[in-house]
């Protein structure tokens, strides 16, 4: 008997060890009636759980959650939480849900490595293959540098929406380690369609709201204007056809929009002698003028300007259609400011210093909400010892500050408070 005994004593101590490994989550101070809280099966429950335990508490749960790797409740808003703390420690943690069998996982595990923005690739490079395998390692990389493309490019439309460049333009695209070249060709490849369509006026505009990828051609003109700067053989090489798509066989009434990667296409035709394409799309905006009869006419003066200045190189033309468009009434509010920013940006171009101040003060005057681009566009660089452009740029300053951070101007992290 004593023989039998030994090994089922042994045995029970095995099964109560393996029993304390498998449950890691129960030693982390939370109680039986918090835990049931928790997994609760009506969400009004699970939130008064979560608001009643310490934020400590329950961080300290859900990384013990996300540790034991088992499938089952809780995993979403573990997901959630850890990655709204945006703690690089708790990258593994993430990384190890990104290729969940369960979407809605997968979906919140992509969710939460999105919240880290740019410092997850520093984070993801000093990872062991302990941490993280180089399967899972490149598909994150790619899948960082994709959000981290598409901040950059959103920034650039909420500070700069008419395609104006400037010195530093880039400076957020290529403020990390990584050549992002190759990605943007590679997601430029793979728009082409779309692009073509865009021109075509074929393209039909709608987005699955709750779906991940938002199509490159919806955001991605700054990157296209990257290509068209550093690599314009290659972006060339891509795009060569679509300088030949000019003609439609659907007629639309009204101003038929653009995305800024298709006007940056056309940009780019244009500064190599090619004006087929922004000939027909400042020709569809005049015509969207007659069709609205004046409604917004300035706005539609103000897109044309850019337009003839950013790809035909004709500051003058562009100067005196803003003039008369302005001295038609008086105008206020952004749109104004905007006519009136890009006054004074063509005036610095041509060398009238005094005027192209005083525009910028009136921009500043037409709205509560000034052009922010100021505060970095190099194109003032001569006025920066002015007194009254101090105080341009001081009330701009204080204008971003109401702003969510994605639509102020891009400061390197390392000039931060200054």
């Amino acid at each position: 008997m004593r023989g039998l005994r030994t090994p089922r004593l042994l045995l029970w101590l095995i099964a109560l060890f393996a029993i304390s490994l498998a449950q890691p989550v129960q030693a982390q101070d939370l109680t039986e009636e918090e835990l049931d809280g928790l997994h609760a099966p009506t969400a009004y429950e699970r939130e008064r759980t979560r608001r009643s335990i310490a934020p400590a508490r329950l961080l300290t749960y859900y990384r013990a959650l996300l540790d034991a790797g088992d499938a089952g409740p809780g995993l979403i808003a573990a997901l959630d939480r850890v990655g709204s703390e945006r703690d690089v420690q708790d990258l593994p943690r993430v990384l190890k849900y990104i290729g969940d069998l369960d979407p809605s996982v997968a979906n919140a595990a992509n969710a939460a490595l999105g919240a880290y923005g740019a410092q997850a690739l520093k984070a993801l490079d000093s990872l062991d293959a302990a941490s993280v395998d180089p399967a899972t390692r490149k598909t994150v990389m790619e899948r960082l540098l994709k959000d981290h493309i598409r901040r950059a490019c959103y920034r650039d439309s909420a500070v700069n929406p008419f395609y104006l460049d400037y010195a530093g333009r880039f400076d957020e695209l290529y403020s990390v380690p990584q050549d992002v070249n190759a990605l943007i060709l590679q997601m430029l490849r793979e728009s082409i369609g779309d692009i073509r369509d865009d021109i075509a006026s074929k393209r039909y505009y709608y987005r699955s709201y709750g779906a991940y990828q938002i199509p490159f051609i919806d955001y991605g003109g700054l990157a296209v204007a990257a290509l068209a700067r550093h690599r314009p053989d290659d972006l060339l090489r891509e795009i060569e056809d679509l300088g030949k798509v000019t003609s439609s066989d659907e007629y639309w009434w009204g101003y038929q929009s653009r995305s800024s990667v298709t006007m940056e296409v056309a940009i780019f035709f244009a500064r190599r002698g090619n004006t087929a394409l922004i000939d027909k799309f400042i020709g569809e905006i005049e015509s969207s003028n007659r069709w609205f009869m004046g409604s917004n006419a300035l706005g539609m003066h103000v897109r044309i300007a850019a337009l003839q200045v950013n790809a035909l190189n004709e500051h003058k033309t562009a100067l005196t259609r803003l003039n008369d468009a302005l001295r038609t009434g008086t105008a206020t509010g952004s749109t104004a400011a905007q006519a009136h920013f890009l006054r004074s940006r063509i005036l610095m171009h041509l060398g009238e210093h005094g005027s192209a101040l005083h525009a910028l003060e009136d921009s500043m005057e037409a709205s509560d909400n000034p052009i922010l681009l100021t505060l970095v566009d190099s194109h003032f660089a001569p006025l920066a010892s002015e007194r009254r452009f101090q105080t341009i740029l001081a009330f701009c300053r204080l204008a971003s500050r109401r702003v969510d951070d994605s639509r102020r101007p891009w400061q390197s992290p390392d000039r931060e408070g200054e």
